[in-house]
């Protein structure tokens, strides 16, 4: 599940944004949810472009086998800087005032969007 710690920020802060990971099942499980396989994205309002990722400018290798108990959640953050990202960290450039969705990915499923709104 994708969070945004509000739903309405000023130009220049830094929204924290998270995604739980939750072991929905009735036993526990052995899942790997290092970088690689767990993914913040900040998408334009129509979902049709990803603006910025958590893993453009961080290492997504290696693992983090974790044996998940019964309802037993693990949170990921990361504050947002309000600008783009490219593959590699390229070029950033400071994204302006409008709803954004968020969404969290792990192991290529992805959660549904969560909207905020950035405001001057």
């Amino acid at each position: 599940m994708a969070k945004a710690n509000k739903p309405f920020y000023t130009i220049g802060d830094q929204p924290e944004l998270s995604m739980d990971v939750v072991n929905n099942g009735p036993v526990p499980c052995i899942k790997d949810i290092g970088r690689q396989h767990r993914e913040l994205t900040v998408l334009t309002a129509d979902g049709a472009t990803v603006l910025w990722s958590s893993n453009h400018c961080l290492s997504t290798a290696g693992s983090e086998v974790r044996v998940m108990q019964p309802k037993e959640l693990f949170n990921y953050g990361t504050k947002w800087a309000g600008s783009t990202s490219k593959p590699g960290c390229g070029a950033h450039t400071r994204v302006g005032p409008g709803d954004y969705l968020l969404v969290a990915k792990l192991a290529g499923k992805a959660s549904s969007p969560v909207v905020f709104r950035l405001e001057w």
